[in-house]
């Protein structure tokens, strides 16, 4: 996730401040401040800053080392003294065995192939203290709610889910399938959920859905082209529709977000 510019701009950190408050409802009940907690792939840090809110100490681990510069910078002026970010990747998590009492995964899961998925929940793992938590939220796209609809809207999410399935066509649903990921991966879900992000709250925040939108879209135009998954004029028709949504003053962009908890066999005290 690209954040360059962020710690100068008062107006996006306000809006990562509010995203990570909405982001983390679903995992705060389980949290105690006695824990020590991993945030893996923390991107921006805005979801890390606020569960270390609720913890003893927490770590933001990022494989891009742009992104977790800026975190620090926001976290040194924020002067939050239990809460660091460190550059790694989640595929060698630079900690000992059993070190932490939760670990997270915000928006991270669904992204990996099956081979990568299968190392990072190994990591998270060996990292968690027996009894510890994991926390994942990732998107399902069979849950997400747009307004108002019409073909190239549905042509635009539906290039995505080309996009995201084109190697593994359950990958655009990966949420609804979080419990059972995290079980056959040794952990014991106890609780599952879902809510939305709100890509249209109010017109700013629709504003940059629409820049957001249309970014990711030219971004991923090139690679759609080239493995023969859209056509030029499919992606031209996609980008102009989130400009035609954004120009409707009641439009609506809710994104699914499923959420699982699970825990890693063991001894464990009452949360």
């Amino acid at each position: 996730m690209g954040v360059q510019g962020l710690s100068h701009n008062s107006a996006i950190v306000d809006f990562q401040r509010k995203r990570g408050f909405e982001s983390t409802r679903y995992v705060l009940p389980f949290l105690n401040e006695t824990m020590d907690l991993l945030d893996i792939g923390c991107g921006p840090g805005s979801i890390t800053n606020v569960l270390a809110q609720h913890v003893k100490t927490a770590i933001g681990i990022d494989i891009d080392g742009e992104t977790i510069r800026s975190a620090q910078e926001i976290a040194a002026r924020q002067n939050i003294d239990n809460l660091r970010f460190i550059h790694g990747s989640m595929l060698a998590l630079p900690f000992e065995d059993n070190r932490f009492d939760a670990v997270t995964f915000h928006a991270v899961l669904y992204h990996l192939d099956e081979a990568t998925l299968n190392k990072a929940l190994s990591e998270a793992y060996r990292v968690l203290k027996p009894g510890g938590l994991i926390a994942i939220r990732d998107s399902d796209v069979g849950g997400d709610v747009i307004y108002p609809e019409n073909p190239d809207i549905e042509l635009s999410l539906n290039l995505w889910q080309r996009w995201y399935g084109h190697s593994a066509t359950d990958r655009p649903k990966f949420g609804r399938r979080q419990g059972h990921v995290l079980r056959t991966h040794g952990f014991e879900p106890v609780w599952s959920g879902a809510s939305f992000h709100n890509h249209s709250s109010d017109p700013e925040t629709r504003r940059q859905s629409v820049i957001d939108a249309k970014a990711n879209m030219i971004g991923l135009s090139d690679d759609l082209i080239a493995k023969g998954l859209a056509t030029k004029e499919e992606i031209d028709r996609a980008i102009k529709a989130w400009d035609d949504w954004g120009n409707e003053p009641d439009c609506v962009y809710l994104r699914c977000r499923c959420e699982c908890i699970a825990r890693k066999p063991g001894p464990s005290e009452p949360v």
